[in-house]
């Protein structure tokens, strides 16, 4: 499959990582944009090619990618023209599908997505809206694909994307702990990294309250949970998520 990428940047290159990384057959045609992370990748994989122009990019390809950023991507999008036999996968989360549709004109199928950085090593979420094979076929392979049935859910799984930053600055401050400790850097990072990522592990569908209520009476996990909770830290988890989703609504 002919694979199009409208914008090169850090999403879109973790994608293109991902995909080519996994040995498959697809080629891959990318707008001249950020010359240098495009060049970077066509000089990697032998599957990527440059091309000299966006609409090139379109020309090319029976799947396109938006992923530009936000500030011109609808007037860079209404210069071009597009098939109406290609699919569109949107991945500019600022701007509604209801814009980009209008811009692209009809084509074949539309679909909103949003990728983490750890696409690049095909794990972790994907949102996306509206549910289709096609889509899943094509990312399945990428990560945890989670179909949302509205763009209001959508928006509440970006919204908890938000809070990546905060997470890293909590193991940071663990880090510091643990190094004040007499526990060196690297290990301090390896046993912490590794701790908080098998807490998730083939969680699937458990409920996190029943998991979280596993806890010996007495016990460290109960001192942590209880201290942390008299302190507000744990509720102030949810509640930053309403500053944030006001902000992607008013995007």
């Amino acid at each position: 499959m002919k694979i199009g990428f409208l914008g090169v940047g850090t999403i879109a290159s973790c994608m293109i990582e991902g995909f080519c990384d996994l040995g498959d057959e697809h080629q891959f045609f990318l707008s001249p944009r950020n010359t240098q992370k495009s060049a970077a990748l066509a000089e990697r994989y032998g599957n990527v090619t440059v091309c000299d122009s966006n609409q090139h990019v379109v020309d090319q390809c029976e799947v396109v990618f938006i992923s530009m950023l936000a500030t011109n991507c609808l007037d860079v999008l209404r210069g071009l023209n597009f098939r109406a036999s290609q699919r569109i996968i949107n991945v500019v989360a600022t701007i509604p599908p209801e814009d980009i549709i209008d811009a692209v004109g009809q084509t074949k199928s539309f679909s909103h997505v949003i990728p983490l950085p750890a696409i690049k090593h095909r794990i972790g979420p994907i949102a996306a809206y509206p549910e289709s094979d096609f889509l899943a076929n094509l990312l399945m392979p990428m990560g945890t694909i989670v179909f949302a049935k509205s763009m209001d859910e959508i928006r509440a799984m970006q919204a908890i994307t938000g809070l990546m930053s905060a997470f890293y600055d909590m193991l940071h401050h663990l880090t510091i702990f643990a190094e004040a400790e007499g526990l060196g850097r690297k290990e301090s990072t390896s046993f912490i990294s590794t701790f908080f990522a098998s807490l998730c592990h083939n969680v699937n569908d458990a409920d996190f309250a029943e998991l979280a209520a596993e806890m010996t009476p007495g016990g460290l996990n109960e001192l942590a949970q209880r201290t942390l909770a008299e302190a507000g830290a744990l509720k102030a988890w949810a509640d930053v998520m309403g500053p944030v989703m006001e902000r992607i609504k008013r995007a």
